[in-house]
C-alpha cells in the first residue's frame, strides 16, 4: 500500500522541525539505510559551551571587591569582602558561585580575566554574533564551532556537535553541513506518535523519498540535505546505549536539564564532542542585585551536579565547560539600582583536566574607555586554546588565523 502525501503530512507532524533541524526529532527504525558511522572513541575530548545571553556582568561575577574604586562606583550593587569568595585577597567569585568557588580551589576552573574585542559593540545582536563567528570586522555567516565541526570532525557520526535546548546557535551554523538541535530524547522524533510495524516502514521511505538528493531539483538539495542529515541522527539517538542513571540530583532548571541531557548523552556513548547551551537573561538595566544573584545561583547549581554526574561516570577528565557572555557591564551603576552595556568580562572554564588559576589580568578600575573596562585579552585566543589544545583540531579553520595560546589546558 503506497503511502500517499496527505498521509504523510497527517502522520509525521513534527516534519518541519526536521527541514531545519531546529526542533524535536527523534523515531526511525534502526533497520532502514541511514546508519551512523562509528561515535568518536571513549578518550577523545569533549567542549560544552555555555552562553550566558545578555551580558553578564564580570565585576560583580569576579568581583574586585579590594580595590578601592569597585566600591565608589558601586554603592548600590557593590558587594562587601565577608560576602565575596575569596580567590587571591583581591578578587573572589559572588556568594551565588559556591560551587564553583569549591572546584576552583580544587584546581578545576581556570578564570580568564577581561577578555574582549577590539571596538567593542554595545549592541546584544551584534556582540554575540562577533562571539558565534569570531569576525569582529565584517559580517559572515559561518560560526565558529561550525567551521571547526567542517575542518575537524568526522561527518560519519550525525551526533558529532549538538545544540542542547530549544533555540539554535550561530556559532555552530555551517553552509556546508547541518547539526542537531535536542531538547529532551523522549520528544526528540521525526514522528509524533509510534506507528505499528507495518506503517513504521512507509513512513520511514515516504520521508527518505521525500529528502531523496537524486529526486529533487538542484535548489532543494540544501533542504533534502537537512533532512537526510536529521534522520540520521535520529537514528544515532535511538541507538545508543540504554541505562544511563545520573550520578547526582539536578535542580529543577532547564539549563539544569540540558546539562543533564549532555551528561547523558556522553555515558551513552553518543561521541558527541561539542555541546552547546544557553543561560539567561543576564541583561540587568535595574535592580540587578536580587535578580543576578538568582541567574548566577542557576548556573552554580547545574555546574555543580554536572561536574559530579561526570565524575560519577569517569567522564570529568574528558570534558571542558567554557562559559562566556557577548559582554560585560559599565563600570558605575546606573540609576535605577542596575548597570548598562560594558565591554570585557571574565570567561571561566571547568574540568578535570583543565589547569585552574586566574589568566590575564584584572582591568584597570581607573583608566577607562569613556566609563569602559579596556579588554586585556583577545576572545579568540581563548578559542584558538581550545580548539587546538583541548580538541586537537584545526584552530586555524575555526578561529580565522593564528592567535596567542594560553595555558589552561
Amino acid at each position: 500500500m503506497n503511502l500517499t502525501r496527505r498521509d504523510f503530512l497527517i502522520k509525521g507532524t513534527a516534519l518541519i522541525a526536521a527541514i531545519g533541524i531546529g526542533g524535536p526529532l527523534l523515531y526511525a527504525d534502526s533497520k532502514n539505510i541511514l546508519k551512523p558511522g562509528p561515535p568518536a572513541g571513549p578518550k577523545d575530548r569533549v567542549l560544552v559551551v555555555v552562553q550566558l545571553s545578555g551580558g553578564n556582568d564580570g565585576l560583580n561575577t569576579l568581583i574586585p571587591y579590594g580595590i578601592g574604586a569597585y566600591h565608589d562606583a558601586r554603592p548600590r550593587l557593590r558587594l562587601q569582602q565577608h560576602e565575596v569568595l575569596d580567590i587571591n585577597g583581591q578578587i573572589g567569585l559572588h556568594p551565588s558561585l559556591s560551587q564553583l568557588h569549591g572546584l576552583y580551589q580544587r584546581g578545576k576552573v581556570a578564570i580568564v580575566q577581561g577578555v574582549g574585542y577590539p571596538k567593542p559593540n554595545h549592541s546584544h545582536f551584534r556582540s554575540m554574533e562577533i562571539w558565534h563567528t569570531g569576525e569582529p570586522e565584517k559580517r559572515i555567516s559561518d560560526g565558529w564551532l561550525g567551521r571547526y565541526a567542517f575542518s575537524s570532525l568526522d561527518t560519519a557520526n550525525p551526533l558529532r556537535a549538538v545544540q542542547l535546548g530549544k533555540t539554535e546557535t550561530r556559532a555552530l551554523r555551517h553552509d556546508s553541513i547541518s547539526l542537531p538541535v535536542v531538547s529532551a530524547l523522549d520528544s526528540y522524533k521525526i514522528f509524533t506518535s509510534k506507528p505499528p510495524d507495518p506503517e513504521r516502514g512507509r513512513l520511514n521511505k515516504a520521508f527518505l523519498d521525500m529528502y531523496n538528493l537524486n529526486k529533487q531539483a538542484a535548489p532543494l538539495r540544501v533542504t533534502c540535505s537537512s533532512g537526510i542529515e536529521a534522520y540520521r541522527s535520529v537514528e544515532a539517538i535511538g541507538s545508543l546505549k540504554p541505562g544511563y542513571t545520573a550520578g547526582a540530583p539536578y535542580p529543577d532548571s532547564s539549563f539544569a536539564k540540558d546539562l543533564q541531557l549532555a551528561a547523558q548523552l556522553m555515558a551513552s556513548g553518543s561521541g558527541t564532542r561539542v555541546f552547546y547551551t544557553q543561560l539567561g537573561p543576564f541583561d540587568d538595566h535595574a535592580n540587578e542585585k536580587a535578580h543576578h544573584a538568582a541567574m548566577l545561583s542557576t548556573l552554580d547549581g547545574g555546574l555543580g551536579a554536572f561536574y559530579r554526574d561526570l565524575e560519577a561516570h569517569g567522564l570529568q577528565d574528558q570534558v571542558m565547560v567554557m562559559a562566556f557572555s557577548e559582554f560585560g557591564r559599565r563600570m558605575k551603576e546606573n540609576g535605577s539600582g542596575g548597570t548598562d552595556h560594558g565591554t570585557a568580562g571574565p570567561v571561566f572554564l571547568l574540568g578535570g583536566g583543565v589547569s585552574g588559576g586566574l589568566y590575564g589580568a584584572y582591568p584597570s578600575l581607573t583608566k577607562l574607555d569613556k566609563g569602559d573596562l579596556k579588554a586585556e585579552l583577545d576572545f579568540r585566543s581563548v578559542y584558538y586554546t581550545v580548539v587546538e589544545n583541548w580538541l586537537n583540531g584545526d584552530a586555524r579553520s575555526a578561529v580565522g588565523r593564528l592567535y596567542e595560546k594560553l595555558s589552561f589546558v
